[in-house]
């Protein structure tokens, strides 16, 4: 499994054979709108226009933008009441546990959120500030869950017209070691250990 990054919340997660985006944005980010095919698009928040640019994904996808459980083509997906009308969403893909916080902005998790999430091996959540958690709180949160690996998104890069904040507070935060590469490629295998590690991915654009 691959995970890229595009900006804010917006990922492209491919298995053997599905891709996956979470999130897309259009233009009014800023950025280029996030572009491609897919066989699923994952939106945490379908009211928000940082994560519900649809018209752009070809493919003809099958979206999903809200509460409830799915299957497709061998993936798991499980979507959780959040703040503000939003979804976080759980995503079993060749068999890594994915927790996906988009657009979603609220305090701390609630206990259904949890079990939803529990066993998480990589988390992928915004530490803006602005349309998501703040540093500090996306930092608890990532660490409650005690995966292998956090991702943040939805923080300053060049070209973005939202006020987010830097990446920087957010790895002072976390403290511990940071990688950096252009995505992540995983099998379930190679999650060992009891270290979380915390990876900042380039946009591609």
């Amino acid at each position: 499994m691959t995970i890229s990054w595009f900006g804010l919340s917006s990922f492209k997660i491919t298995s053997k054979d599905t891709t996956i985006i979470t999130d897309p944005f259009g233009a009014a980010s800023g950025l280029s709108p996030v572009r491609g095919g897919a066989d699923i698009v994952v939106c945490s928040n379908k009211q928000n226009n940082l994560s519900n640019n649809f018209s752009s994904i070809s493919g003809s996808p099958f979206v999903i933008a809200g509460n409830g459980e799915y299957e497709l083509k061998g993936i798991f997906i499980m979507g959780c009441p959040a703040g503000d009308g939003s979804t976080i969403y759980s995503l079993e893909v060749d068999d890594v546990r994915i927790a996906f916080f988009g657009q979603v902005k609220q305090s701390s998790l609630s206990d259904n959120q949890k079990e939803i999430l529990e066993g998480a091996d990589i988390v992928l959540i915004g530490v803006g500030n602005d349309t998501v958690f703040s540093f500090e709180q996306a930092a608890k949160i990532a660490t409650q869950l005690e995966p292998f690996f956090v991702i943040p998104h939805s923080f300053s890069i060049p070209g973005l017209k939202v006020n987010l904040d830097k990446i920087e507070k957010f790895i002072k935060e976390m403290g511990g070691e940071t990688l950096k590469d252009e995505k992540l490629t995983i099998k379930k295998k190679d999650l060992t250990g009891d270290t979380t590690r915390l990876l900042i991915l380039e946009p591609q654009r």
